[in-house]
């Protein structure tokens, strides 16, 4: 199992960014931006030179998350959970043709070209040329962002399968109780679904590890942007591509985990959370995040924790 790997104890508002809003980025904003991109580079190098020696080539298909636009000419790895609705709507702000989309969900697939629908020829020549970046965000942070949006409210309709697919495995005698009205699959459960590598198939790219989604051991971004600093680095992004003249990032403000973060895992058994780590190792180590980081205290000091009841 993954141990805890740095001692480093962040405030839990470090994993949220501020409200986002028109304000006008400084020249010292900018600076800093310029240094954590190094750090970053730096991280992701390092960690690839130390667990690749050679960078494993993903299929075609496996390149859905990457979007491209020959045009504008950049490639970005829409990470869920990871400010992409946001992301996507100011890319969609580029085109020429971007009032007819207005009111469109820029999750829409069709409003996208996907790497994974092109050859490998076609792919290569962009991949050489284009503006690549992605942005990411602390794991545990993403996951209880995705257990919320789609085991919840609007989106509930979502995971239909994947609640009758939980509740069969972990209480087959509720299975039949199983509702599009309600949820009632536990957070735990949830996790505890997610770290069974049989049921790795079943992943969902709203909690997929990063590794899956962008490759970036093989890919070489150009920009790493960290969903905690989303201000900072989406003006920095949009002047490194050159688009800072022609769109900005609408307003924006990070969803309730924050205020719930806690409350959701001190409910899931120890267990399962170093499990967790283990399963997102490389996703933490990539990108420099601290395990088990927003949860160090949780871990440690609190002796009601639980510790079984979630098997293997």
């Amino acid at each position: 199992m993954y141990q805890e790997r740095l001692s480093v104890e962040l405030p839990l508002e470090f994993y949220f960014p501020l409200q986002i809003s028109a304000v006008a980025p400084t020249e010292d904003m900018f600076r800093k931006a310029e240094e954590r991109q190094k750090e970053r580079k730096e991280q992701l190098e390092k960690y690839c030179l130390e667990h690749f020696e050679q960078n494993p080539q993903p299929t075609r298909q496996q390149l859905g998350q990457l979007l491209f636009d020959d045009e504008n000419k950049y490639i970005y790895c829409a990470v869920p959970k990871s400010a992409s609705t946001p992301m996507k709507r100011t890319l969609l702000n580029l085109r020429n043709d971007s009032e007819k989309f207005a009111n469109w969900n820029p999750h829409t697939p069709r409003l996208w070209k996907h790497m994974s629908e092109y050859n490998i020829s076609e792919n290569s020549k962009r991949l050489q040329t284009y503006f690549k970046f992605l942005f990411v965000r602390e794991p545990l942070h993403r996951l209880l962002s995705g257990y919320e949006d789609k085991f919840f409210g609007k989106n509930r309709l979502y995971t239909n399968g994947f609640r009758q697919l939980i509740v069969k495995a972990y209480r087959p005698e509720d299975v039949e109780d199983v509702s599009t009205a309600t949820n009632n699959v536990t957070f735990a459960e949830f996790l505890r679904f997610i770290v069974t590598s049989s049921n790795y198939l079943t992943r969902d790219d709203h909690w997929r590890q990063y590794e899956h989604l962008c490759f970036p051991c093989t890919l070489k971004f150009d920009f790493i942007g960290h969903f905690e600093t989303l201000a900072d680095d989406v003006a920095y992004v949009l002047k490194k591509a050159g688009f800072n003249q022609r769109v900005t990032f609408p307003p924006f403000r990070s969803s309730r985990v924050l205020s719930n973060f806690m409350t959701y895992y001190s409910q899931v058994p120890r267990e399962i959370i170093l499990r967790l780590g283990e399963a997102f190792r490389n996703d933490f180590e990539m990108f420099g995040y601290p395990f088990p980081g927003p949860l160090k205290n949780l871990l440690a000091n609190n002796t009601n924790f639980p510790v079984g009841g979630m098997g293997s």
